[in-house]
């Protein structure tokens, strides 16, 4: 047997690969995630016989192979109900109320960058437990994860041993005996996946097909990877044209704490239950400009 290197490319040739990702995604990757790309472009050279340069190429002028390298670089490590505090504060405080208000009518949530969909999933299971008519909109940039999401079928690495347990008896119910996870067609019905760039939200094509009026947005695990401006555009846009009046905003318990009060629309009221923060959209009469 012939041993054959793997093709290596250089910190500068690799920024030049980052450039074109954090054009196309708004993503700034840290250094275990350039790693990771890193890996991805030299086995990706290697088994096409491309040059470094080639592949750079490449990516400026064919869209299925941008779409390819997208896919390959985005990070997509997730399991149900991550962070388990804050489906607790749906449960507890924010389902009931918004129940109360909306009486029979259905409840719009929009995970916005959902990963395989367990996300999804977690909200529309959990909802339905509250006695609430989802209707969810699964998001994300990476096409192969959204036809994972589709599928509703995941493995049984998306159940945790420690974080997510105190839900899982709304997810045990569709294990199989190999161990994966599989929902049933009247909770697949309720969640339909979108391809959505967040850095596009304001461009024509994107503003056509976006979710609006969502009582409850989770977007989280994604601002820890774009740029102050990049956050505030975001956080802008969804507040006020995608979020509905009275409705909810979430992200991770990690990133709220790296939110500088500044990049917080005026619309958005920051409150908590316990230790766990979210965002309110209050309107103006009930006094709504208080981010802090």
């Amino acid at each position: 047997m012939i041993f054959k290197p793997k093709s290596v490319i250089t910190e500068q040739e690799l920024d030049s690969f980052i450039n074109i990702l954090t054009e196309h995604t708004g993503i700034v990757p840290r250094a275990t995630h350039r790693d990771g790309i890193k890996n991805f472009i030299e086995k990706k050279i290697s088994e096409c016989k491309f040059t470094a340069e080639t592949y750079l190429n490449s990516l400026k002028s064919d869209k299925a192979m941008i779409a390819d390298f997208v896919n390959q670089s985005t990070v997509n490590e997730t399991y149900f109900f991550r962070e388990e505090k804050q489906f607790a504060v749906l449960k507890e405080k924010i389902f009931p109320l918004l129940a109360n208000k909306l009486q029979d009518k259905e409840i719009k949530i929009w995970s916005a960058a959902c990963s395989y969909g367990e996300e999804a999933y977690s909200l529309a299971s959990l909802a339905l437990s509250c006695g609430l008519k989802p209707v969810v909109t699964a998001s994300d940039i990476n096409s192969e994860v959204l036809e994972h999401c589709k599928n509703g079928l995941f493995l049984g690495t998306s159940l945790r041993t420690v974080d997510g347990v105190k839900f899982q008896n709304l997810v045990l119910p569709y294990r199989r005996e190999d161990g994966r996870v599989d929902f049933p067609d009247n909770i697949k019905n309720t969640v339909t996946t979108m391809q959505l760039n967040l850095t596009e939200l304001d461009s024509p094509l994107t503003e056509i097909i976006l979710p609006r009026r969502q009582n409850l947005i989770f977007i989280r695990n994604v601002f820890i990877y774009f740029t102050m401006e990049l956050r505030t555009k975001i956080l802008n846009f969804l507040a006020e044209k995608c979020l509905a009046e009275d409705g909810y905003l979430f992200v991770s318990m990690n990133e709220i704490a790296q939110f500088d009060l500044s990049i917080i629309p005026p619309s958005l009221k920051k409150e908590s239950e316990g230790n766990i923060f979210y965002f309110h959209k209050v309107s103006a009469e009930k006094g709504g400009k208080a981010n802090g």
